[in-house]
């Protein structure tokens, strides 16, 4: 493994052990506060977006959303802690050189995040019914900036070109800035199956 400090993808981390949505009261900010007080430094306020149909609330899962600096080590095993005490199933953590291959994007949006979490929902729905493949995202409040952001993840993407042009289709339409692609290394932290 890589000892060099790299500087993580956004890490997205939920705060409700096997989200789903029912009567919960996570919000983006409540969410970034349990992140930030798990990792004892502040986080973006952010959500996880993915299928309707999968349990996701409209606008996205309430997570706190950072990037970490360190050895690809050091960053791993805070994830990797972090992941249990908020008592997640699964946590990805994306950095250069170390994991998995893989491509990931980044694109910013210039609305309010639940909004942007909404559009990107329909989209990818229509997007995933056409084509069978479903792009999910996290999204991070920077400011006034939301920054959008995912890797592909190879246990699910099998068509990186495809997965990349429907990213491409997405942002447009959600009125997205065009993304920016970059190769990642892909760490898929869960459960001892």
């Amino acid at each position: 493994m890589n000892s060099n400090v790299v500087v993580s993808n956004l890490i997205y981390c939920g705060l409700v052990a096997g989200y789903q949505g029912e009567g919960n009261t996570a919000t983006p900010a409540n969410a970034a506060e349990a992140v930030s007080a798990a990792l004892g430094r502040p986080v973006f306020p952010g959500v996880c977006v993915y299928h309707t149909d999968w349990g996701c609330p409209v606008g996205g899962e309430p997570v706190g959303a950072y990037r970490a600096q360190g050895t690809p080590a050091e960053i791993l095993d805070e994830a990797e802690k972090l992941r249990k005490d908020l008592r997640q199933t699964t946590l990805s953590v994306g950095l250069p050189e170390c994991g998995q291959a893989t491509i990931g994007f980044e694109a910013v949006a210039h609305m309010p995040l639940l909004e942007a979490g909404a559009k990107w929902q329909t989209a990818a729905a229509r997007h995933f019914a056409e084509q069978g493949t479903y792009v999910s995202c996290g999204m991070a409040q920077e400011g006034n900036d939301v920054v959008i952001s995912a890797e592909a993840n190879p246990a699910f993407v099998k068509d990186l070109e495809a997965w990349k042009k429907i990213v491409e289709n997405i942002c447009a339409e959600i009125g997205a800035e065009a993304p920016s692609f970059a190769e990642v290394g892909f760490n898929y932290l869960k459960d001892p199956e």
